[in-house]
């Protein structure tokens, strides 16, 4: 297993407590350099699935549930209170909810979910 942030492994043993104990045997903290790696070794790469899902083409990666009871979380935008009426920042914060949304609504699609 790689596992590519510290949120998510925290999350991913969490989930995992009372399973059989795992070999991580990488710990990755870019994705490029898991995928690289994947790509070369048979070994399982976790991250969260809008992230799978948004780089699983070009890397030619299967997708598979994970076979385990799993809390989703959320994601955020975080900006600082002066940035709050920029009219820039409206608009990039605009540009990245929608993209996430089209990523997320193809995820759904994907997956039969819709």
């Amino acid at each position: 297993m790689i596992a590519i942030s510290d949120g998510v492994k925290a999350l991913l043993d969490a989930a995992l407590v009372n399973q059989n104990p795992r070999k991580m045997v990488l710990r990755a903290y870019h994705l490029e350099a898991a995928l690289a790696i994947v790509d070369s070794m048979p070994l399982i790469i976790t991250v969260p699935a809008d992230l799978a899902y948004l780089v699983a083409e070009r890397y030619d990666l299967v997708i598979k549930p994970l076979p385990f009871a799993f809390t989703p979380f959320d994601y955020s935008l975080i900006w600082h209170a002066r940035c709050d009426t920029s009219e820039s920042q409206k608009w990039l914060r605009s540009v990245v909810k929608e993209e996430c949304g089209k990523l997320i609504a193809k995820r759904i699609e994907d997956v039969g979910l819709g």
